[in-house]
């Protein structure tokens, strides 16, 4: 969700602006760190990432961020990365060594996490993204860690086996894959090869990734919320494609290849991850998320 600000003010960066898309997500989980308490993903670097002049902009109104409509797209975003962090905690634990970021914006994960022996970091996203967000790490004075590999890939016009081969993914060890806030800006068949590209991996790879809800299960209230997100991505030239039926997401998984599909619609994640919480912030339903493993 863009923040009518496209891109960071009084900062050099020579590099194209990203997608709105990509710095409204870096900005929803600084807001998290800076105005919600207590945290439910810990970030120390979302907000310096950024820079000082994004602080000084994200605190400069604090009511207008705190409004249900901002505080349902920051509790997205946040309960994504959440999972997918503790969803990778289990995949570390069972010996996959490979861990790859798809759309991977101005994700933080690498350059707050210790460097382990074999362990590789793949971040795969536009190139124009990816030279962004490498000027935000220098501006920063963020070290990129040798464990990180840098893979650039349009979802829609390269094939993801061709930028990770590219990029040195070892098809012959399982790996786990991260993939927030891209699958409702794609096409249906671009996603079904995403997903059958993990589930040809070998056993213990498994995917994080998130996908819009099917109009036809939310409610009213949740189908009005639609409505205002959707035409303020349309107007930031990122329309959402891509819509599922939660039953029949969960068949196409197994057809592909997975042998454990797990859904976390949003009443599961506001019960894991918001229970208790009194300032409002919670999971709606316009989207959820789904954890598969080979």
């Amino acid at each position: 969700m863009n923040f009518r600000r496209t891109s960071p003010e009084g900062e050099s960066s020579s590099a194209p602006a990203p997608k709105p898309s990509a710095l409204g997500v870096a900005r929803s989980r600084a807001l998290h760190q800076l105005l919600d308490t207590p945290l439910v993903f810990e970030d120390p670097l979302a907000i310096k990432i950024l820079g000082a002049n994004e602080e000084e902009f994200l605190l400069s109104d604090r009511e207008k961020f705190d409004t249900p409509l901002f505080k349902g797209v920051r509790a997205s975003a946040v309960v994504r990365s959440r999972l997918a962090e503790d969803e990778w905690i289990r995949a570390w634990q069972r010996g996959v060594c490979q861990y790859v970021i798809l759309g991977a914006g101005l994700d933080t994960f690498a350059y707050r996490t210790p460097n382990r022996e074999g362990f590789r970091v793949f971040e795969v996203d536009l190139p124009a993204t990816l030279r962004w967000k490498r000027e935000r790490l220098r501006e920063a004075g963020l070290e990129e860690p040798s464990m990180v590999i840098y893979a650039p890939c349009d979802f829609e016009r390269c094939t993801l086996t061709e930028a990770l081969e590219e990029a040195g993914f070892c098809k012959d060890q399982p790996a786990f894959f991260s993939w927030l806030g891209v699958a409702m800006y794609l096409g249906e068949e671009a996603i079904r090869s995403t997903l059958r590209f993990v589930a040809s991996l070998k056993p213990g790879s498994g995917i994080v990734f998130d996908f819009a809800v099917s109009p036809t299960q939310l409610s009213p209230r949740e189908r009005l919320a639609l409505e205002v997100l959707t035409a303020r991505t349309t107007e930031d030239g990122e329309p959402w494609k891509a819509y599922f039926d939660l039953k029949a997401l969960q068949e196409l998984l197994h057809s592909l290849g997975f042998a454990e599909v797990e859904l976390y619609a949003s009443q599961r994640l506001n019960e894991l991850y918001f229970s208790g919480r009194t300032d409002g912030l919670r999971k709606s339903g316009l989207s959820a998320l789904i954890s598969a493993r080979v």
